[in-house]
């Protein structure tokens, strides 16, 4: 699940066309909804470099960011002043000093989860660490989205410092999604940059490029195994909608909104 690497210092810049304000303020009616206080306790699941967890603590929220690279920590931290606590841990396996009264993960960190022992996983890893009436709310991307978006499609750009090539291939057999990631890195610059690369990544060195291969994976997962692992996990009901809306998901839904309740 770990990684993020030399993506991890350029992950900002590459996707500065999330529109994180707008995702924070449908966060925030899902707590009005769901009531989940000012001044809670919230917890973030695959926090990345912190945007939505920077967001969320600038309203009140106590929060704590999680997530399983150290490297998109280090960046959180790096742009963080306030009092957040970030930590490096594995969503299918963490505990907390604090109980929550909310636990959240967006951006699809979910669909990094490859297996519905892995999702069954998270799901009791969040229920442990949820106050009795607490609730977790999480996105994900479905199977029409990796279908019929991302199949199959070739980004590319040059950022003046590095430029990449972004491959996207969907396995429909094991409903899991390949980001192939490309980044020529020039040389000279960034000299005073921790070398983040993983020793899966491939790395060439050339006079004047530095060539840096990252593998991500995605999996999609039908309304049937979120169902089975949530039971599983002792979640005894789910809302669903159709991201950023109170709709009920459609069939050409690409993002999808779970929403579940600690009753215990």
């Amino acid at each position: 699940m770990n990684n993020y690497t030399y993506f991890a210092t350029v992950y900002d810049r590459m996707m500065d066309n999330i529109p994180y304000e707008e995702w924070e303020q449908y966060i925030l009616q899902l707590f009005y909804r769901y009531g989940v206080a000012p001044c809670s306790h919230v917890a973030e699941l695959g926090c990345g470099t912190g945007v939505m967890t920077r967001l969320l603590s600038s309203e009140g929220f106590a929060m704590t960011g999680i997530d399983l690279s150290e490297d998109m920590l280090e960046v959180a931290k790096c742009k963080d002043t306030s009092d957040i606590n970030y930590i490096c841990r594995d969503m299918r396996n963490f505990e907390l000093s604090t109980k929550q009264d909310a636990i959240i993960s967006v951006c699809d960190s979910m669909n990094y989860l490859l297996t519905e022992e892995d999702i069954t996983k998270t799901f009791s890893s969040v229920k442990r660490n949820l106050k009795s009436g607490g609730v977790f709310i999480f996105d994900l991307k479905t199977e029409y989205f990796f279908v019929n978006e991302l199949d199959g499609e070739v980004f590319a750009e040059d950022m003046g410092d590095f430029s990449y090539v972004w491959r996207n291939r969907y396995n429909r057999e094991e409903h899991i999604h390949h980001y192939l990631l490309e980044f020529n890195v020039k040389s000279g610059l960034g000299k005073n940059r921790k070398d983040n690369a993983s020793k899966k990544d491939t790395i060439l060195d050339h006079k004047h490029l530095r060539l840096i291969k990252e593998h991500h994976r995605q999996r999609s997962f039908s309304a049937g195994d979120i169902k089975q692992a949530a039971l599983n996990a002792g979640f005894n009901k789910a809302n669903v909608y159709d991201a950023f809306t109170f709709r009920k998901p459609l069939k050409s839904s690409g993002r999808i909104y779970v929403v579940m309740r600690n009753e215990d």
